[in-house]
This record gives structure tokens, C-alpha cells and sequence, in this order.
């Protein structure tokens, strides 16, 4: 009888955690941004613009001596799938876009067929 109370105190606590995570569904870390990246000009847009449009970068670092900022937006479903999107932005000396790559599980964004090129033209993938 005393072996059955324990373990009804300790995991009575684990399956009300249990329940408020199911009904809670998710958890988001970032911040969401569209997905669409046409405005985005090699050379011309600058790390001022992209400040004023996305906010502060989620992370920032270096590839290869190259600055970069990242945007990123992840859900984690407790139950169900994860998914993620990410923006990374690669600057040049005077703080124009030198390159930029987008990455997106979303089914959503899934749908895209088409890639865009540094020169700005559309081309199969």
C-alpha cells in the first residue's frame, strides 16, 4: 500500500506535465518571417534594410571570414513534426548582401520549384 502512494506522488506530477504539454502542442523559438526572399539584392541590399524588415538576427557569426547574420523560426511539436526555416545572410565589406541561402521544412514552403541566382534570373532547378 505505501509502495503504491509513492508512486502515486511521483507521477502525478509527471502526467498533469504530461497533459499541459499536449495541450500546449508546441514550442517556437526565433521569430517567423515570410519566406519569400525576392527582395533580397545581391550587392544592393544592406544590413540596414534587413534590420528594419526581419528585426535583430537570431544568431550572427562568420563563414569562412565572411559576416553573417541568421533569421531563424523552429516549431517543435510535442506530439506531431518539427519543422524549421532559416535565413542566412552573407555581407560584404560595406554591408550589402553578398550572398544568402534559405532553407524551410514548412510544407509550405515545400512547393517552391524555382531557385534564384546571385544574377537576379530565375533558372530550373
Amino acid at each position: 500500500m505505501l509502495n503504491q502512494m509513492k508512486r502515486t506522488i511521483f507521477f502525478k506530477p509527471l502526467y498533469l506535465c504530461f497533459g499541459l504539454l499536449s495541450l500546449a502542442g508546441c514550442i517556437t523559438r526565433g521569430s517567423q518571417f515570410a519566406s519569400d526572399t525576392d527582395w533580397i539584392r545581391i550587392g544592393s541590399t544592406t544590413q540596414e534594410s534587413v534590420s528594419k524588415l526581419l528585426g535583430n538576427p537570431h544568431g550572427v557569426g562568420s563563414s569562412s571570414g565572411i559576416p553573417t547574420w541568421t533569421y531563424g523560426f523552429y516549431k517543435y511539436g510535442f506530439i506531431g513534426t518539427n519543422a524549421q526555416k532559416e535565413l542566412k545572410l552573407y555581407w560584404n565589406p560595406n554591408r550589402t548582401v553578398k550572398d544568402y541561402s534559405f532553407n524551410s521544412s514548412f510544407p509550405e514552403d515545400r512547393n517552391v520549384s524555382t531557385t534564384k541566382k546571385a544574377t537576379d534570373t530565375w533558372v530550373e532547378p
